[in-house]
């Protein structure tokens, strides 16, 4: 309530009553936020009002900044796992890297996790749902000594796909995902401590497939043998074939944070490392036929540190002063293949590169109280970067060149990047619970590589930074003894080189690259609610989005690349739904005095929105779903039993769609109804 900026705060009990099990869940429940699964391997993308990185390569950064417990996280395939044992999630919306952490454009996301306290408890809970699907989860706290406290957690999800082929019956979307983490607090002393995570994920299910809708029609061929055809073609239904869709990816890493309080300030240090495996079979054409199918082969390793020092929240002028230091290897093999009609290789050919990058941060945010109820804020960042990309796209048996294993493009350099970026703003306090704020400020992304396997050198060549400037407006109030709270803002973000996915025309045919937008624009508004009713145990949270975000100037090529159709001016931007809301209702009685009955609706809903510049395959449907819950507990709380369904209505919207080498659309769907029931007991 008494911060300048929008800020979405999901706490972990409404996570769980929800049913969110991964990080990309929550964007239906925060206004302003998308994210999808741009391909089936692991690589959800993140936009805060129209912000962020639409690329489905996993080895490129998102403009939106994602933390665990603080832990900077650069790359998509470190977002899969770590949702377990959640104390509350915080979307931070603007430009970012002034209180911690990196530069980002769009905005950050925090998951934060219990914390061990010296309280012995725990619980655990076990699910059972659609498709066969079972679900473990739990967590065991408590003091291992009169300074030292611990906490694990665990995470375990197993079911069968809810896909299945047309002609063969195997099943895809099947999950084995295994999560854990340890976090240790050592009291070093009463103004001292250290806090030590370990954490662990391993995901070995079978990747959901696309559709490809169009394949057969463009051949020539009955429907169903390569694609999916039919306005009313069954969603679960899919064409794959004897493509060996498979994953195998394991990663984990270990953080120390530093915490100590001065008589004046508190200085916070955090020390990380992760690392990650990917082997990923992917049907990304959504045919039977290898049109254009991957083999994801890469290694990932982080490292970063945050130290920063802030002022207690009392002080007349609340500020803090901090570094971030970064350093991040990645070893990558993107097998492309594809096979002509009668299933011979015709464009077989491998992206295999390595990719450094090296950032540092110094940065300073400041909160000075003119009078009782005016603040100024200002703060500032200098931002220095390294980006080192060596490799190419090898042609494996010279079906393109004619010669087996000749460089088709090639990139060994070195980039810099350095920038300066600024906050400034003023907050009012009109009563101790209506705060209004204006800011202005500018974030910085560096520059970055497309990876994939690409015919052309120009689809492989480096993309400038992005730059962007936000204009925001908000207020923030509570009425009724805070029984209702509300944020509203208005914002204005003036994008220079935005970093975007087109689609052109290379020496292999249509492919994805990277390119950079001149000039564009996103302008809109956003509002949430919470309100807590005068009926007794009935309460509403709900949230709107309006978002304007066009090209104001538009490129015609893309570094000397045709692009397979043309984008104008006003163009509307990619992840940029015009409109966007969310409510859910919450109802809680007496069944006695011993037992307590809960039953929750909720229900999400986003505009259609673009998911690629230059693709005509590239739009997504309109997508929503209804979601309930009914739940029943003792008084004290001891157990909880539930049942719960998701998409209730079964709705099967396209949620990502794009173009394949042939022209054909691929589209990924709505996952299904989902019914389900879980049983809780707490210790």
């Amino acid at each position: 309530m008494h911060t300048a900026g929008a800020v979405t705060s999901i706490g972990g009990a409404e996570i769980r009553a929800l049913n969110l099990n991964n990080p990309k869940d929550i964007a239906g429940f925060v206004p302003g936020l998308s994210a999808v699964e741009a391909t089936s391997g692991s690589v959800p993308i993140f936009s805060i009002r129209g912000v962020g990185l639409d690329d489905f390569n996993a080895s490129n950064m998102s403009g939106i900044g994602m933390y665990f417990d603080g832990i900077y996280s650069p790359f998509p395939v470190f977002y899969s796992g770590q949702m377990l044992d959640i104390q509350h999630v915080d979307v931070m919306k603007g430009p970012q890297g002034f209180d911690s952490g990196r530069s980002a454009t769009g905005g950050a996301i925090n998951y934060e996790s219990v914390k061990p306290t010296d309280q012995f408890g725990g619980y655990l809970t076990w699910g059972y749902s659609s498709y066969a699907t079972n679900t473990a989860k739990g967590a065991i706290n408590g003091a291992l000594t009169d300074r030292i406290t611990d906490r694990f957690a665990f995470s375990y999800r197993n079911g069968d796909g809810w896909q299945k082929d047309l002609h063969n019956g195997n099943r895809y979307g099947s999950n084995d995902l295994l999560a854990v983490r340890n976090m240790t607090k050592f009291e070093l002393d009463d103004k001292t401590s250290l806090l030590l995570n370990i954490h662990y994920t391993r995901n070995y299910g079978t990747p959901n497939s696309p559709q490809n809708t169009t394949t057969d029609s463009l051949m020539g061929l009955p429907v169903g043998t390569n694609g999916v055809s039919g306005s009313n073609r069954d969603a679960t239904r899919v064409n794959v074939g004897d493509f060996p869709v498979s994953r195998r990816e394991n990663g984990g890493g270990a953080a120390l944070t530093l915490r100590h309080d001065f008589s004046f300030a508190t200085l916070v240090a955090t020390s990380a490392v992760d690392a990650y495996s990917r082997r990923i079979y992917d049907n990304f054409d959504g045919s039977r036929l290898e049109r254009s199918d991957y083999h994801f082969r890469d290694n990932y390793f982080v490292q970063s540190q945050d130290i920063h020092l802030a002022s207690k929240a009392t002080s007349p002028v609340r500020w803090t002063v901090g570094l971030f230091e970064s350093f991040d290897h990645i070893d990558g093999l993107y097998k492309h293949m594809e096979k002509d009609l009668y299933e011979m290789p015709s464009a077989n050919f491998t992206s295999d590169y390595r990719q450094q990058n090296v950032s540092f941060g110094v940065y300073t945010n400041n909160v000075v109280k003119v009078t009782n109820k005016f603040r100024l804020i200002f703060g500032g960042r200098y931002s220095m970067d390294q980006r080192s990309y060596f490799g190419g796209t090898v042609d494996n048996d010279g079906a393109v060149s004619g010669v087996p294993m000749a460089n088709l493009t090639h990139i060994s350099q070195t980039r810099y990047n350095n920038r300066f970026t600024g906050k400034v703003g003023a907050e009012y306090q009109v009563t101790p619970d209506v705060l209004l704020y204006a800011t202005i400020s500018n974030g910085y992304k560096p520059g970055t590589y497309y990876s994939a396997a690409v015919g052309s050198q120009q689809a492989l060549a480096y993309v400038r930074p992005e730059n962007l400037v936000a204009y925001e407006v908000g207020a923030k109030a509570s009425f009724f003894n805070r029984k209702l709270t509300l944020q509203g803002a208005l914002f204005d973000y003036e994008y220079h080189n935005r970093q975007t996915l087109v689609v052109a025309n290379t020496l292999t045919g249509v492919a994805g690259t990277l390119g950079n937008v001149p000039r564009a624009r996103s302008r809109g508004g956003e509002l949430q609610a919470r309100w807590v009713t005068p009926i007794k145990g009935l309460d509403f949270n709900a949230g709107f989005s309006y978002m304007d975000g066009i090209i104001l100037k538009a490129p015609s090529s893309v570094r000397g690349m045709s692009l397979i159709a043309p984008i104008s001016n006003n163009t509307v931007l990619p992840f940029s739904p015009r409109f966007s809301w969310d409510a859910v209702a919450r109802y809680q009685w007496n069944l006695s005095k011993n037992y307590v009955m809960a039953y929750q609706v909720s229900y999400t809903w986003k505009d259609n929105q673009i998911d690629g510049l230059a693709d005509p395959n590239g739009i997504t449907d309109k997508i929503s779903s209804m979601g309930m819950r009914l739940a029943l507990r003792p008084a004290n709380s001891k157990w909880e039993a539930s049942v719960w369904v998701d998409n209730l209505l079964n709705k099967h919207g396209n949620t990502y769609s794009f173009s394949s080498n042939d022209n054909s659309r691929v589209e990924y769907r709505q996952t299904p109804r989902w019914i389900g029931g879980d049983l809780t007991y707490n210790f």
